[in-house]
C-alpha cells in the first residue's frame, strides 16, 4: 500500500466504525483508573478508539478514509470532513503522537496519561457522533 493513501469508506461502514470507536473508548474508560498495565491498555483502547471515530467522521463526510502510514495524512483528511473550531484534528494528532510509545513501548504510562488519552478520543468520539445525526 502506498505510504499515502485513502480507501472508500460508505455510510455503512461509516458506523461500524463508530460502533467499534464506541467499545475501544468504553474499554478504555473501564481499564482507566487502575495500575500501570491496566492505565497502558486502557491509553491504547482510547488511540484505537480516535482513530476508529476519525475513520467513521471521513466516512460519513467525505465517502473514505486515512489508510497510509502517514498520520499527517490521517489528520489532514480529518480536517477536511470537520469544522475549524471542533477538538478532533488536535485530538487526533496528539493520540496519534502517543500512538507508537504507548502501543508499541515498554514504558508504563500514569493513570494521568490515560486519562487524557481518554479525553482526546472522548471529543473524536463525540464529532463523529455528531456527524452521524
Amino acid at each position: 500500500m502506498p505510504k499515502n493513501s485513502t480507501v472508500a469508506l460508505d455510510k455503512a461502514g461509516a458506523r461500524a466504525r463508530l460502533k467499534e470507536a464506541g467499545v475501544y473508548l468504553a474499554m478504555a474508560e473501564l481499564a482507566g483508573s487502575g495500575n500501570s498495565a491496566e492505565s497502558k491498555v486502557a491509553g491504547s483502547n482510547a488511540i484505537l478508539a480516535g482513530i476508529a471515530a476519525a475513520d467513521a467522521i471521513c466516512g460519513l463526510v467525505l465517502g473514505e478514509r486515512s489508510a497510509g502510514d502517514d498520520h499527517t495524512q490521517a489528520i489532514n483528511l480529518l480536517k477536511r470532513a470537520i469544522h475549524p473550531s471542533t477538538k478532533a484534528a488536535t485530538s487526533l494528532k496528539r493520540l496519534l503522537t502517543q500512538k507508537t510509545p504507548v502501543q508499541y513501548g515498554a514504558d508504563a504510562i500514569s493513570a494521568s496519561d490515560a486519562a487524557d488519552l481518554i479525553k482526546w478520543a472522548r471529543d473524536i468520539v463525540q464529532e463523529a457522533e455528531a456527524k452521524d445525526r
